[in-house]
C-alpha cells in the first residue's frame, strides 16, 4: 500500500503588529548599511522575502518609509549611547561617557546616516520632520544632562538648553570623519570638541579628559 504526501501546511499569516514590526526593522537594517537611498519597499521586501505590494500595504508612501528607518536606527543608537552614559557616577561622568560615545569609529555607521539624512530631509518632508524630531530629542536629554550637573554645582552656564545646542552642533561637525576618516586624523578636532566643551560648561582644563596631549595647541 502506498502512503500519500501529505498537503503542505498553508503558510501563516503574520498578524498586522508583528509584520509591520518587521517591515520597520528591515527598513532599519537597510538604511544603516546601506544609506537611506536604498530605503525602498522593493528593497525591504527583498530583505524580509516578500512581494512589495506587503510593504506598500503597511506603509503609505515612500517618504514615509524613508523617515520611519531613519526614526527607528536613530532612536535605537540614541538609547545605547544614552544607556552607556547613564552608567556613569555624576554629571562630568556621564557627559564623558557620551563625548566617548560620539566620536568612537564604531558609531560611523550611523554618523553617515544622519549625513543622509541631513542631505536628504531638503527634498522629504515626512524625513524634515523626523530629523527635527530626533534632533530635539537629543537636545532635550543633554539639556537635561547639564542642568543636572549645574544643580551638583559640577557645570556653570547660564543656559543649560544653549550649551547643549552649541555642543551638539560641535558633534553633528564632527560627523563628516566618519565618510573620510581613511583620508584625514582627526584627534586633534576630538581634542578641540573636548576642551571646548569643558570651556562651555564652566569646567578647568582637563576635568573630563585629564592633561591635553603633548604638543596639542591650547582652545582659546
Amino acid at each position: 500500500m502506498t502512503s500519500r504526501a501529505r498537503p503542505a501546511a498553508p503558510a501563516r499569516r503574520k498578524p498586522a503588529p508583528e509584520r509591520s514590526a518587521e517591515i520597520v526593522a528591515a527598513a532599519s537594517t537597510v538604511a544603516v548599511t546601506e544609506g537611506l537611498d536604498k530605503v525602498t519597499a522593493k528593497r525591504v521586501a527583498e530583505q524580509l522575502g516578500v512581494f512589495p505590494g506587503l510593504i506598500a500595504h503597511y506603509v503609505r508612501s515612500a517618504d514615509e518609509l524613508v523617515a520611519i528607518a531613519f526614526a527607528t536606527a536613530a532612536t535605537a543608537e540614541r538609547e545605547e549611547v544614552y544607556a552607556r552614559a547613564r552608567a556613569g557616577a555624576s554629571a562630568t561622568e556621564q557627559l564623558r561617557l557620551l563625548l566617548d560615545n560620539y566620536v568612537d569609529p564604531a558609531r560611523d555607521a550611523v554618523a553617515l546616516l544622519w549625513l543622509d539624512a541631513w542631505q536628504a530631509s531638503r527634498r522629504r518632508p515626512a524625513l524634515h520632520d523626523e530629523v527635527t524630531r530626533q534632533m530635539n530629542h537629543d537636545l532635550d536629554w543633554l539639556s537635561e544632562l547639564i542642568a543636572a550637573g549645574q544643580r551638583t554645582g559640577e557645570f556653570r552656564t547660564r543656559d543649560s538648553r544653549a550649551a547643549a545646542m552649541r555642543i551638539l552642533a560641535l558633534v553633528d561637525g564632527l560627523s563628516v570623519q566618519a565618510a573620510i576618516r581613511d583620508a584625514f586624523d582627526y584627534a586633534d578636532v576630538q581634542h578641540m570638541l573636548r576642551r571646548t566643551v569643558e570651556h562651555e560648561l564652566g569646567l578647568v582644563d582637563g576635568a573630563i579628559y585629564g592633561p591635553a596631549p603633548a604638543g596639542s595647541r591650547p582652545v582659546r
